[in-house]
C-alpha cells in the first residue's frame, strides 16, 4: 500500500480538520488546514504548558490531544489510551525528514499500550518512549533542543496540580 493510501485511510484517526490529502508535484503529501507550520528559525513547536483540555505550544493554545512533529503540529483524534491503535501513529513514519523517536504522553499517569503499536513503529525504524504527559512534554522539548528528530503524541492529563 502506498504512503498516500495509508495516510488517506488513517487521516480520520489522526486529525480532526483534514478532509483529504493532496500530492504535490514532487510526490509530497499536503494536509490542508491541519498542519501548523513553524518557522524553522524559531526552532520547533515547543510545549510551554499543559492543561486538562489541551496544551500551549509555541504561544498557541491547542485544545485536545496533539501530534507534534519537528516542524509542525496536528490535532490528534485520540481522547484516551483506549483510542490508541497502530494506525493512529501512521503519520509519524510518513513525514520527512524521518523521525527517530516518538514520545507518547498517556495523560496523568503512565499507561500500558497495545504491544502492536510498539511493533508497528519498530518496523518503521522509530522508537517509542511512553511517559505521563507532563514528563513527555519535557522529554520532547529536550530532544528537540538536542537537535533530535522527535515526534510527540500527547493526550492531555486528567489532573493538573495547582
Amino acid at each position: 500500500m502506498s504512503a498516500a493510501a495509508v495516510l488517506r485511510r488513517s487521516l480520520p484517526l489522526i486529525c480532526s480538520r483534514c478532509r483529504r490529502s493532496y500530492s504535490g508535484p514532487d510526490g509530497d503529501i499536503f494536509l490542508p488546514a491541519a498542519l501548523s507550520k513553524v518557522d524553522p528559525v524559531q526552532n520547533a513547536p515547543l510545549v510551554q504548558a499543559y492543561f486538562t483540555n489541551g496544551f500551549m505550544i509555541s504561544g498557541a493554545r491547542v485544545m485536545g490531544s496533539v501530534a507534534l512533529l519537528p516542524r509542525g503540529m496536528l490535532h490528534w483524534r485520540v481522547a484516551s489510551k483506549d483510542d490508541l491503535t497502530p494506525e493512529s501513529f501512521s503519520l509519524f513514519h510518513l513525514v520527512e525528514p524521518k523521525i527517530d523517536v516518538v514520545v507518547l504522553g498517556t495523560g496523568s499517569k503512565v499507561e500500558r499500550v497495545d504491544p502492536a503499536i510498539r511493533s508497528y513503529l519498530q518496523r518503521k525504524g522509530i522508537s517509542l518512549e511512553i511517559q505521563d504527559t507532563p514528563n513527555a512534554c519535557a522529554t520532547f522539548n529536550f530532544l528537540l533542543d538536542e537537535g533530535r528528530l522527535a515526534g510527540a503524541a500527547l493526550i492531555p492529563p486528567d489532573y493538573v496540580p495547582p
